[in-house]
């Protein structure tokens, strides 16, 4: 710091506030420091750096790098209470933690009317990186003091901003659902899902399906596809199953399907449904946005990214 403050002409102290986009050096010189920075080649550790912040502020120092997971459910909603949410959540955390990260669950909802407190606590706890995870439908979150955090969401919830995104490859899983069927020897293959769902992964599973329908199935055996205005309500498809008389559903929740006389396979499955089809490997889609962030971390890339990348994890077939 003390040869990047020379070649920019300012303090060490200056540096660091520049090299961290703190408000209070103007613009110019901070854009004055990160160009001599550049040329040097010099390169903050942003582990030494919260460190350090943490003990300018009086505060204990752990041993562990402070990390947030924002839940952006809505009020009310008991989130651990489901096996696919929770396994998520628990996979980033384990990984995390392997890696010297201590990842923390903050409800957005508590914060809803302020969110400029939430900002204070994840300052205050000298936060590094922040994965936004999944929801039950598209939302935007504003407020967020993002240049200071290295950002990841998972699943396609978060839609402003736009981060680095992990989630499940959703193409393959409908394909491997749909072979599944072909190699039982099924030919009149239904879809059904919920409207909801299919907004929320953008249509990739409707894409998968109809280019098996085109390249696997004769005309006569593609059959429209049933998509339920909300969930549970399978009794509304009573005429589209006598119409079409499928031989198979590939479902994307098997219990909203019980009872209908119809076999099912399900091509978004936690480990809790129990039930023939694709798992959607929860835990893993957890532990690679954990992956993502402490690499963003460690290379001190921060702030919404000009360009993002997403990491797809694989399903795999149960049956």
């Amino acid at each position: 710091m003390a040869d990047v403050g020379r070649a920019a002409h300012c303090d060490p102290s200056t540096v660091s506030l520049a090299l961290r986009g703190d408000v209070r050096i103007p613009l110019k010189t901070r854009e004055r420091v990160q160009a001599a920075a550049e040329r040097l080649g010099y390169r903050v550790n942003p582990l030494i750096s919260a460190w350090v912040s943490a003990k300018r502020a009086g505060r204990p120092v752990s041993q562990r790098v402070a990390a947030a997971y924002l839940t952006c459910h809505p009020e009310g909603f008991q989130w651990q209470a489901s096996e696919h949410f929770r396994d998520i959540f628990e996979g980033a955390r384990e990984r995390a933690a392997r890696y010297g990260f201590a990842l923390t669950e903050f409800r957005v909802s508590e914060y809803a009317r302020e969110i400029k407190r939430l900002n204070q606590v994840l300052q205050t706890r000298n936060v590094q990186g922040v994965i936004v995870g999944p929801s039950l439908e598209h939302h935007e979150l504003h407020g967020v003091d993002w240049p200071r955090f290295a950002l990841v969401t998972i699943g396609y919830g978060l839609t402003v901003p736009v981060l680095h995104r992990v989630t499940e490859d959703h193409y393959l899983g409908m394909k491997l659902a749909f072979e599944s069927c072909l190699a039982k020897g099924f030919r009149r293959i239904g879809l059904a899902l919920v409207r909801q769902h299919n907004a929320t992964r953008r249509e990739r599973w409707i894409g998968a399906f109809l280019y098996e329908q085109q390249q696997q199935l004769e005309p006569a055996n593609r059959l429209p596809i049933y998509v339920a205005p909300v969930e549970r309500k399978s009794a509304e498809a009573g005429e589209w199953l006598r119409t079409n008389r499928p031989e198979i559903l590939l479902v994307d929740d098997p219990t909203a399907w019980r009872n209908i006389g119809i076999s099912t396979v399900g091509f978004a499955l936690s480990a809790a449904h129990r039930h023939p089809g694709v798992l959607e490997n929860n835990r893993e889609i957890g532990r690679h946005a954990a992956d993502l962030l402490v690499s963003l971390v460690l290379r001190n890339e921060r702030g919404i990214p000009a360009t993002r990348q997403t990491v797809l994890v694989e399903p795999s077939l149960d049956v």
